[in-house]
């Protein structure tokens, strides 16, 4: 019962942010998982911690934990990488 009420907050919390378009925090690897859906064709960590080394997103270091804003790591990976028809 504690679990499912867990979750209910957890969806609530994250359905609020979506809907104020509030930068949403998460670890690196949910941040993976949430840019790069499909476990098939998505890079691995060690890909995703070295991209983040070259600066090519930002993060947030609190401690020695590291977090993303999925939104905005999608934005900047699509704008550097992200090749135009001629």
């Amino acid at each position: 019962m504690a679990q499912s009420v867990t979750m209910f907050n957890k969806q609530s919390a994250t359905a609020t942010v979506e809907q104020h378009n509030e930068p949403q925090l998460v670890g690196m690897q949910t941040g993976l998982e949430l840019v790069f859906p499909d476990p098939m064709t998505r890079p691995s960590i060690r890909s995703f911690n070295e991209w983040k080394n070259k600066g090519y997103f930002a993060s947030v270091k609190i401690g020695k934990r590291v977090f993303v804003d999925p939104a905005q790591v999608r934005l900047a990976l699509e704008s550097r990488f992200t090749i135009n028809a001629q």
